[in-house]
């Protein structure tokens, strides 16, 4: 729909044998890479997982869970700042130990195998590496450089230029 309408707006252009369209930038929803938030999608994912499998897990940590979230609250007050940033610690502790126990229990040529090394990555990466992961659910997710004064880097999704041809 999007399509003919740009043939429509466009007049005698639209005669052209063919057409680039650029879709180079494409705003997501997704969160600062070795933030909290990936940690806690980690968490769900392999709880998902253990649920759909059968696999009993030796603990849920959802009390735990729900006491960091508390912890984690208000970090911008110079007192609690401490205790969030231990909580965040802890959050990301329990992740590992979560995809940790699936990689025992699944076997060694699982459906999951891909699903459980873009996890691992996740814990892995740390605040200056290169090619994070900012998705689990879209992990081809990159931050491109806009060069604005205000937002120098902007989350978008690297997509290859179209040609395009149509009559």
């Amino acid at each position: 729909m999007i399509f003919k309408e740009s043939i429509h707006i466009n007049g005698d252009d639209r005669f052209d044998p063919d057409v680039s369209i650029d879709t180079t930038v494409q705003e997501k929803n997704i969160t600062f890479p070795t933030d909290n938030k990936l940690h806690r999608k980690i968490i769900t994912k392999c709880k998902a997982i253990s649920e759909k499998e059968g696999l009993a897990v030796r603990q849920s940590y959802s009390r735990t869970l729900k006491r960091l979230s508390v912890d984690q609250r208000f970090r911008n007050h110079p007192k609690n700042y401490r205790k969030a940033r231990k909580a965040d610690r802890k959050v990301k502790t329990i992740a590992g130990r979560l995809v940790r126990e699936l990689e025992r229990n699944l076997e060694p040529n699982s459906q999951y195998q891909t699903e459980l090394e873009l996890l691992n990555r996740v814990l892995a990466q740390k605040k200056d590496d290169k090619h994070k992961v900012y998705s689990l659910h879209e992990p081809e997710v990159e931050c491109i450089s806009k060069g604005k004064e205000a937002k120098k880097y902007e989350p978008a999704c690297w997509q290859a230029g179209l040609a395009i041809k149509y009559q």
